[in-house]
């Protein structure tokens, strides 16, 4: 399975969380579920939003989303998008895709 952010992604509550989500894609046939955690996004500011919490999708599952909070305003523009995935497979091993990309981040719309 394969997280992907999507761009670009939405600011809200007075621009210091980021709705972070997108699609969940390529599932293979023995991947159960993954868990999509530690969702980081940096601005090139260099202003950080996180997430401690985490999101478990299935292969029914085709988007997963977080919210990413930071304790400062975030400035609109070109970010890095991070997230960590833990892939489990119908014999209870795991793997560990990259989640990673740059995405633009966007004020809302009123």
């Amino acid at each position: 399975m394969n997280a992907q952010f999507d761009t670009p992604l939405d600011l809200k509550n007075g621009e210091k969380t980021v709705a972070a989500g997108g699609p969940c894609v390529d599932w293979l046939p023995d991947d159960k579920s993954a868990e999509i955690q530690n969702v980081r996004v940096k601005t090139h500011p260099g202003e950080v939003a996180s997430s401690l919490l985490s999101v478990t999708v299935t292969p029914n599952d085709n988007r997963w989303a977080l919210d990413a909070n930071s304790p400062i305003q975030l400035t609109p523009g070109q970010a890095d998008a991070h997230a960590y995935v833990i892939v489990t497979r119908t014999d209870g091993t795991h793997y560990h895709p990259p989640c990673y990309t740059d995405v633009q981040l966007r004020r809302p719309t009123p």
